[in-house]
């Protein structure tokens, strides 16, 4: 759960005990319980004072943002049937990923599959064509590249470091204005998120997902049969 959705669940619920604290002060004070009235007044501050302390963390977190940098949420569901696809064989595999964006928030949740000019077990090209009807589609429908995530050879976090090539085509990218960012999966299940730039931030929503080093997670319940 992200820090803001938390914030959120608890101001929910201070809200509704803050409603049923005034319920009660209404009750006691129609039946002149003066000492309990003392005592809810107390309760009902002390609820306000924390739903001000809220207010005060959630705008502290929001004036401590970086503006314009972008900002990814990808799922830990999602993550794991990138993996299983990525991984399906020997050779590498590489994808397109788009997603919603919502409230200044880059989701990713949808691929976009690439035919493939070659694929070895040490590197993977895509098809020229195939990626231009990507790109065109994405325009059509009002989207934008958010992501490519492809496979490496290789077991451990030092084996989902960007090769020359990898860095070539970000680089493209990020001088043509894409805010795409890059995903490298090794064989089991670290994860990579990097732009040459350093110009992001990645959130992970779900379990399953571990913070290994600064934007590279380890899924943690990759199954052997899954690689």
């Amino acid at each position: 759960m992200t820090a803001m959705a938390i914030i959120d669940t608890k101001r929910n619920k201070l809200v509704k005990r803050r409603q049923r604290l005034l319920t009660q002060f209404q009750d006691a004070a129609s039946e002149g319980k003066r000492s309990r009235l003392s005592i809810l007044f107390e309760r009902i501050q002390q609820t306000n004072d924390l739903l001000d302390c809220l207010g005060q963390i959630e705008e502290s977190g929001k004036a401590n943002e970086q503006p314009g940098i972008p900002r990814f949420t990808v799922s830990s569901l999602f993550l794991y049937e990138c993996f299983k696809k990525l991984t399906a064989d020997r050779d590498e595999q590489f994808s397109f990923i788009t997603g919603a964006e919502i409230g200044g928030r880059l989701v990713l949740d949808q691929v976009i599959d690439i035919e493939h000019q070659k694929r070895t077990y040490v590197g993977v090209t895509a098809e020229p064509k195939s990626t231009h009807s990507a790109l065109i589609k994405l325009v059509q429908f009002g989207h934008r590249l958010l992501a490519h995530f492809h496979s490496h050879p290789g077991n451990g976090a030092g084996s989902t470091r960007p090769s020359g090539i990898d860095e070539a085509f970000q680089r493209r990218l990020e001088s043509a204005g894409h805010i795409a960012v890059m995903a490298i999966f090794s064989r089991d299940g670290f994860i990579r998120f990097l732009r040459l730039d350093n110009q992001f931030e990645i959130e992970i929503f779900g379990e399953g997902v571990e913070r290994h080093e600064n934007k590279v997670f380890r899924l943690t319940q990759v199954d052997p049969s899954d690689r």
